[in-house]
Parts: structure tokens; C-alpha cells; sequence
């Protein structure tokens, strides 16, 4: 541990000893010192060449990457007089504006806002533009009006890209997908400036691969205030499901302090039919298992968060995060020609999280995060056939203590380039077993496991950007990484780049590049055997190793609206759950394996269109050709290849202004696709809803009605080299809610840093 903390603390005074100031920033008020909003800020050299431009925000602040020794601001606004002043310092001060003194009468001036434009190599979306053609009302759902962004159980992806990142403020998240989910629905629109699509995110993100940064509004305010937010809502699917939430606020010039509270309560059906035709030698038994199940669980969410401006661009966060569900429960019972069997498994389930981060003016970011998961729970099992009887209780337990330290440094220097480095060592520990006591007189001992994982993660990243002119810029960043997982040790390089050009304002073209490692989650290691039912089991795989993927993608955007994108993955070592066939014994076997690859390629088109004022509409289009190979699946080799096609329409309809009343009307198509051996039906889903807004725009009503024909379950389907089976697996899609906000005291939601425990639990 003295050898850690000696490399993290070389590593920060290394970074702390480079920094450099180098930001101009500044306040444009009005003539009663109010702050104004959306005032166009221009820089340019003496000689009036055109440096960088920017617009203040809702405190009327603004800042400006580039430094010149000396420089010209032009401050532009409608409503006010153009100001010029001239500069060599980096703190503009306060520029005060003066009102024009004209008036228009009856003059209508009608234009449409561009959908997406590219900055720094990212594709940047006005949300409030987004917001303003659709009924959303929070961040994550304003997410999933992003072209090509698609949901599915709630776990969001990119076309052309896969898995996506969601990031907050540029700081990635360190939270599980359903925490985030959660704390992106409790986040109100209005909060959310900007979202920016990355591709290929450069590596001082501390993230690899695909990212969506959600940019947030500032949140200081120089007249201290007190706001809040309270909502509730109620969905009916086969079981009642509800939750309610509230957050308080506290907003000063310096110091903001936010508590949030939620409760969401969750009761979902598991139905799972399984049709196996299951050979062993030259006999093939027919197999009928019906499982029928649910789960249900009610979670706390906490949060507790401080930021404190210690100078101007000077941060200090403080922020305390758990996820409690006590009692969590799941049972499912299994009914067919084999065995009739009930499996009840019942645990606490815990997570705490303290973030420490600060930002410093100098450039400098700094932070540690520590982690505590835990997770007992007990399962009680009893299976019987014609000819036997099963019974057993089984305790098992995961602890995971994990910490992440981190540093970052950012120069810009001369010529427009700009420099980034940085450390980011995370240290995990994770403690698990799994204990049989056999009911039936049996001897089980052999399946008994007690595992202690260390795992260890030093990452060194360097980047460079660089704007050549107003319409060619490079991103290139490289990060290299040194992973240990007990035994393993792993010496791995990760290339980024980034190339964007604008032909011109209308025709823009992005080339990129990136590299990534996902590792399998801890309890998917474990050498563990669970039962699931009589004739279905789950084994672990301790031989499993990480997967590396390298994607490249071009994309073209048309008059800052239209979006095309062609895009080519690779996938080493793939991981995935499939289900076998066992030739010795009658028993399906899931167990999470490595592909040997799996390779993809394909082409998305994103089209918006409007008719008038009453209907915006938004149409993506994705064809990809998928193959998986792989020479060692218990013994089967497969090589399968697939076209699978996707298609979404998203439709607004505003039907009144006062009362401000919209409907929404999305669809979605998915083709049949492949997923190793297996063969996926196709499938396709409807969803509608009504939003109202009233109450000077702090109440919303609204009424949601996802997969009207409950058409989204898949089926699944094995009919290759022996192997022979149908899986006919229902869920919750189809359900319908009521929600109700009430927003008090100007609330906007604050950002948070979230927490990743996506390789928790079991």
C-alpha cells in the first residue's frame, strides 16, 4: 500500500509542479447590475483575426480557452449595445451593457435552431431545443432523443457504437446503470444545457469508448435561495410498482448543499419457458420446464453533497451515496415433465459510496473514491422428480471493498494545441462465498466455495488536441494500462483519435478511432455452481478474461441536422452467458464464455422533419452485419454470421398551447439477430404519452403507456451442431403510469457523481 500511495503522490506533485493558468473569464451584466443570459462573446487578436467565441450563461459568466498576450472582446446581444474592449490579462472583469433604444413593432423573425453541431470534436446537442419539440421532462429522457441513441431494459446504447457512457459534467460515473438511471430521471430537463456525443472519447475522460456528456448549468447564484422538488409516480404492469422522491437545495455564491431522497418500490415477473430437445448419445429427450417468478424489492436512495468554490475556478465536492433494499426477494417455481421445483432467494442488499473531488484553477483535478458493496443472502431450494428428491439451503455472500484515486492535468499552449495527462489506480477487493446445507441427507460439501479476489488497475493516459482553423481539428490520446486479477497480469495500450472537418457550415465530416477494455463482472469469476430450477443451472467461469474492442467510425452531418454514420467494431475476447446442452447429464448449463471475436459493421442515417408547429418527427435507420466466432464452446465450434436491421420513429404532437398539452407517439423495430449459437426473434414495440404542463411551468402531469401490444419479448431459439432448444422468456414491458412534479423555489437539479458497482452483485 506505502508503494501506492507513493506513485499517486509523485504522480499528483508531477502534475501540480506543470500547471499553468490559462482561461480568460468574465460577467456581462446590465445597467441594474442583473447578469445577462446569451450575450455572444467574441475573441479576436489585435490585428481583428478570429480567435474563439462563446455565449455567457444563465449568471451572465462566460470563459474562453484561448489566452492570447493581447486580445479583442466583442460583446454582441439583440436586446443590447455592442461593446469592444481590449485585453492582456486573463480576468476580463464585469462588462455592463447598455439597452438598445429601439423598438420593433409587428416584426416576426422565424428561423429553426441547428439540431447538432461540432465541437471539439464532439457532436453537440442543444437539449432545450430537444426539450422544446417533445414531451420530456428529465435527463435521461432527454438522452433517449439523441439520434441513434437506443433503450432496451433500460440500459442505453449508440448505434455504431454499442455500450454507451454516460458522463456528467465531463467527470465519468462511477454508478450502477439502475443507480444512474434513477438519479437522470430525477434530474430535471431545464438543468441540462447541453449533451455531447463522443464516439471516441479522448482519454482525459478517464473513460474509453462511447460517451454522452451531459453539460449541466451553473448552479451558483450571488443571492442565496433554498429550492426543491417533490414527484411521485404509479405503473401498472402485471403487479403495481410505485415510487416518490424529493430533493432540497441550498444555493449560495460560494458554498451549495443538496439532499436527496427517493424510494422506489419494484415488482416484476421472471417467466421463463423452456422446450429442450436434449441429446445424450443416440436418445433424445424431450424436455417442457414452465417457470413462473418474481421479484420484488423496495430500494432507499440517499444523497448527501457539498461543493464549495474555494476562489474563482477553485472546487471542492464532498458527496455520500448508498443504496439500501432490504428483504430483496425473488421466487420462481418450475413446472413441467422433468421436475417440479421452487427456488426462493432472499438477501440484503447494500452499497456506500464517499467522493472527494477538487477541481483547481490551474487546471488541476484530483479526487478519491472509495466503495463499500454488500450482499447476503440465503436460498431456499427444493426440486423433486419420479425418482428423487432435492432439498437444500444455500448462504452466499459478497463484500466488496474497492478505492479509485485519480489525477488530471490539462495546458493549453501555444499555437491553439492543448496538452492532457494523467493517473487514474483503482484498488479492489472482493470477498464472496457460497455455503450448501443439504435438507435431504445429502453430501454437498464439494460445491462450497470461499474466494478472495484482489484486483488492481494503474492507468497513465496523455492526450494532445489541436484547432488548426475554424474547420479542421485533431484529437489524439493514448492511454496504457497494467491490470492484475490474482494470477493474471495484463499489459495493455489504448489509442484514441479524433479528425473533424467542416467543409462548411453545411457539410461536416468526423473520422475516428478508439480502443477499450470491459472486464466481466466479479461474481461471473467466481468457481461457484447455483441452481435455478430442476433441469437448469448456472456455473461460474474462473478462467474468464477481459474483452478488448477497437471501433472506428465516420460520420457526416448535413446542414447541422441530417446525421450519417458508417462504423467497424472489433471485439477480442468477447464475453457473453450462453446456455448448453450437457452430453453427459440432463442439465442446461448458462455459464458466461469468451468468443474468440466478434466483428460488426454497418451504416446508420438519422432524419428529422417537422410540419409546422404541431408535429415534429425524428426517423433512425440502422443496418449492421454481425459475426461471432468461437473455437471452443464446450467443444462446439460456431462461426455465425447475421444482418440484423433497427428502425425508430419518434413523433411529438402539440395539441394546445394554453393549456401547454403534447402527445408523443414512438415506435421501434428490431430484425431477427444471432447472439452466439443463439437465434432471436424479431421484435417491435409502440409507446405513447400525454404530458401537461401548468402551474407557471413548476407542476407536470403525465400519462405513459410503453409497448401497447407487448410485442417487445423476444424468443430464442438453438437448433445448432446437436444443440436443440427454445427459450420463450416474458417480462414487464408492456405497463402504464401517472406521474406527477411539483418543482418549488426555482429548483434546477445539481449534478452528481455516481457510482459504479456494475461488477456487483450476483
Amino acid at each position: 500500500m506505502i508503494r501506492k500511495c507513493f506513485l499517486l503522490a509523485a504522480g499528483i506533485l508531477l502534475i501540480r509542479m506543470m500547471a499553468d493558468a490559462q482561461d480568460v473569464k468574465g460577467k456581462v451584466v446590465d445597467a441594474s447590475q442583473a447578469p445577462v443570459e446569451s450575450v455572444t462573446v467574441v475573441m479576436q487578436t489585435i490585428d481583428s483575426t478570429f480567435v474563439d467565441a462563446v455565449i455567457t450563461d444563465i449568471d451572465g459568466s462566460f470563459m474562453l480557452k484561448q489566452h492570447p498576450d493581447k486580445y479583442r472582446l466583442i460583446f454582441q446581444h439583440l436586446l443590447y449595445q455592442t461593446q469592444i474592449k481590449e485585453y492582456s490579462g486573463e480576468d476580463a472583469g464585469i462588462i455592463m451593457m447598455q439597452e438598445q433604444d429601439y423598438a420593433l413593432d409587428e416584426v416576426v423573425i422565424k428561423g429553426e435552431r441547428p439540431q447538432v453541431k461540432v465541437e471539439n470534436g464532439a457532436l453537440v446537442y442543444d437539449v432545450s431545443v430537444l426539450a422544446e419539440k417533445s414531451t420530456v421532462s428529465n435527463a435521461y429522457e432527454s438522452i433517449l432523443r439523441l439520434p441513434g441513441v437506443m433503450e432496451q431494459n433500460e440500459s442505453i446504447s449508440l448505434s455504431g457504437a454499442g455500450n454507451v457512457t454516460v458522463i456528467l459534467n465531463g467527470k465519468p460515473s462511477s454508478m450502477t446503470n439502475d443507480q444512474l438511471v434513477n438519479l437522470l430521471k430525477n434530474m430535471p430537463v431545464s438543468n441540462v444545457a447541453k449533451a455531447e456525443v463522443m464516439y471516441n472519447a479522448p482519454a482525459k475522460y478517464r473513460v474509453r469508448g462511447a460517451v454522452i456528456n451531459l453539460v449541466l448549468k451553473n448552479t451558483k447564484s450571488e443571492e442565496p435561495f433554498v429550492r426543491g422538488e417533490v414527484g411521485t409516480e404509479y405503473m401498472q404492469a402485471r403487479y403495481a410498482n410505485g415510487s416518490g422522491h424529493a430533493n432540497l437545495s441550498f444555493v449560495g455564491k460560494k458554498l451549495s448543499a443538496d439532499i436527496l431522497y427517493s424510494a422506489d418500490y419494484q415488482k416484476r415477473i421472471i417467466d421463463n419457458d423452456i422446450i429442450s430437445h436434449h441429446k445424450i448419445g443416440d436418445i433424445i429427450y424431450d424436455i417442457e420446464q414452465y417457470n413462473k417468478g418474481e421479484r420484488r424489492g423496495l430500494t432507499h436512495n440517499m444523497r448527501a453533497a457539498l461543493d464549495y468554490q474555494l476562489s474563482e475556478n477553485d472546487h471542492l465536492n464532498m458527496a455520500y451515496t448508498s443504496a439500501i433494499t432490504p428483504n430483496r426477494k425473488a421466487v420462481e417455481k418450475s413446472s413441467g415433465n422433468f421436475s417440479e421445483s421452487s427456488n426462493s432467494k432472499m438477501g440484503d442488499e447494500q452499497m456506500h459510496n464517499v467522493n472527494v473531488d477538487y477541481t483547481s484553477s490551474l487546471g488541476l483535478n484530483v479526487g478519491l473514491d472509495y466503495t463499500y458493496y454488500n450482499y447476503p443472502s440465503t436460498q431456499d431450494y427444493i426440486n423433486k422428480t419420479e425418482s428423487s428428491e432435492q432439498l437444500f439451503l444455500a448462504d452466499a455472500s459478497q463484500t466488496i471493498n474497492r478505492w479509485n484515486v485519480y489525477a488530471g492535468q490539462t495546458h493549453n499552449l501555444p499555437s491553439d494545441w492543448e496538452l492532457n495527462y494523467g493517473i487514474n489506480f483503482t484498488f479492489a477487493k472482493d470477498k464472496s462465498s457460497q455455503i450448501y446445507r443439504p435438507q435431504d441427507g445429502s453430501d454437498m460439501s464439494g460445491l462450497n466455495t470461499c474466494t478472495d479476489l484482489k484486483e488492481e488497475t494503474y492507468n497513465f493516459y496523455g492526450g494532445v488536441e489541436k484547432s488548426f482553423n475554424d474547420n479542421l481539428s485533431l484529437s489524439l490520446s493514448v492511454a496504457g494500462e497494467y491490470y492484475k486479477l490474482m494470477n493474471y497480469k495484463k499489459w495493455a495500450v489504448y489509442p484514441a483519435m479524433q479528425l473533424s472537418y467542416a467543409l462548411s457550415d453545411s457539410h461536416i465530416f468526423q473520422l475516428g478511432f478508439s480502443s477499450d477494455k470491459t472486464y466481466p463482472e466479479y461474481w461471473t469469476i467466481q468457481e461457484s455452481v447455483s441452481y435455478m430450477n430442476g433441469y437448469a443451472m448456472l456455473l461460474g467461469n474462473p478462467g474468464l478474461r477481459p474483452s478488448t474492442d477497437y471501433t472506428a467510425e465516420l460520420t457526416y452531418v448535413l446542414k447541422n441536422k441530417y446525421m450519417f454514420n458508417v462504423y467497424y467494431s472489433y471485439i477480442k475476447d468477447l464475453f457473453n452467458q450462453l446456455a448448453y446442452q450437457s452430453p453427459d447429464k440432463l442439465a442446461l448449463i448458462y455459464q458466461t464464455i469468451n468468443y474468440d471475436y466478434e466483428e460488426n459493421y454497418g451504416a446508420t442515417a438519422t432524419i428529422p422533419f417537422s410540419v409546422g408547429g404541431f408535429w415534429n418527427s425524428q426517423i433512425t435507420l440502422d443496418g449492421s452485419i454481425l459475426k461471432d466466432v468461437c473455437d471452443s464452446f464446450h467443444a462446439i465450434r460456431f462461426k455465425r454470421t447475421k444482418f440484423r436491421g433497427i428502425a425508430m420513429m419518434n413523433n411529438t404532437f402539440k395539441l394546445f398551447s394554453e393549456p401547454d398539452i403534447r402527445l408523443e407517439l414512438n415506435s421501434m423495430y428490431v430484425s431477427s439477430f444471432i447472439q452466439g449459437i443463439y437465434d432471436v426473434s424479431p421484435i417491435w414495440k409502440i409507446d405513447a404519452g400525454l404530458k401537461w404542463t401548468f402551474a407557471g411551468k413548476k407542476a407536470e402531469l403525465k400519462l405513459k403507456a410503453n409497448d401497447l401490444f407487448d410485442s417487445f419479448n423476444p424468443d430464442t431459439k438453438i437448433n445448432y451442431k446437436g444443440q436443440n432448444l427454445i427459450m420463450n422468456q416474458r417480462r414487464d414491458s408492456r405497463n402504464i403510469s401517472v406521474s406527477f412534479v411539483y418543482k418549488f423555489g426555482g429548483y434546477k437539479a445539481k449534478e452528481h457523481k455516481s457510482v459504479d458497482t456494475s461488477r456487483f452483485g450476483f
